[in-house]
């Protein structure tokens, strides 16, 4: 018995050629291809989709459209003009494999439901490419963000200042953290001010967060000194019973510095 796949190859010519004239003459970009380049693209696509005519489950055609929806994605193509050409190529597919199973009856019924499965999975498949592109965006812009949000500032020889601004979560005092270590190693600092000013709010999970930072900076033969305890985080550490043995703490910025440079055997004199 000749296999779906082996009957779709010997007519695999044909619907190359139909699905390319539909592209050029329903879609401009196609349009200004060669007829050989849109060809190539057609017939690349083709190939899942003959493959998955023999499988129980459809999988070879919706990882091509996933990862070319992925690709268009990043060309800056949108999902409404990228749809069009799997839907056009499709149709063209469903009604090449009407004709050549229409001399049995049954046949073309189990061929065309198993064509419209396989059709059915790119289509799914399309959309799981571009949301995974925006998410991947979505995270690289998250991780810009955060890296701009806690920026290491060398004020001196061996002196840096971390300032902290908006809420700390366990990924965020990750990101922390790992900044601090590696600003540390890069500026062979003795000094690190952390300025928590811009945190709106201080619970044990950030005051942890803070403990391990100073702790491991500590590792690394420097001393973290936290500034910008304003009225009422100090309140709410006295009633969390947080306890911050172990990190130096003065007022604001000013007085953080004048302490590292203390440390230094330096200070800042009125001329």
């Amino acid at each position: 018995m000749t296999s779906w796949y082996q009957l779709f190859k010997a007519h695999e010519d044909r619907i190359v050629q139909a699905m390319a004239d539909r592209l050029r003459r329903e879609l401009p970009p196609y349009a200004a291809m060669p007829e050989e380049v849109v060809k190539q693209r057609v017939a690349a696509g083709c190939d899942p989709y003959s493959r998955d005519l023999d499988e129980p489950s459809p999988r070879h055609f919706a990882d091509y459209w996933r990862e070319t929806a992925y690709q268009r994605a990043t060309q800056g193509l949108s999902l409404e003009q990228f749809m069009p050409v799997l839907l056009f190529a499709t149709e063209e597919i469903m009604a090449a494999l009407r004709d050549i199973s229409a001399g049995d009856s049954q046949e073309q019924l189990a061929l065309v439901t198993k064509g419209y499965q396989i059709t059915a999975s790119g289509i799914a498949a399309v959309y799981v490419g571009f949301e995974q592109y925006k998410d991947d965006i979505i995270a690289s812009q998250s991780n810009a963000l955060a890296e701009v949000s806690t920026p290491i500032v060398p004020i001196y020889e061996g002196i840096l200042v971390l300032p902290v601004v908006g809420s700390i979560d366990s990924r965020r005092a990750g990101q922390i953290m790992e900044g601090l270590l590696e600003g540390i190693n890069t500026y062979s600092a003795d000094v690190v001010i952390m300025d928590i000013t811009g945190v709106p709010v201080i619970d044990t999970g950030v005051a942890n967060y803070l403990l391990q930072s100073a702790r491991a900076a500590r590792l690394l033969g420097s001393t973290v000194v936290l500034v910008g305890i304003g009225a009422e985080i100090a309140q709410t550490i006295v009633q969390l019973g947080i306890d911050l043995t172990g990190i130096t703490t003065r007022a604001n910025l000013q007085a953080g510095i004048e302490y590292a440079l203390a440390t230094q055997g330096l200070a800042i004199r009125n001329a």
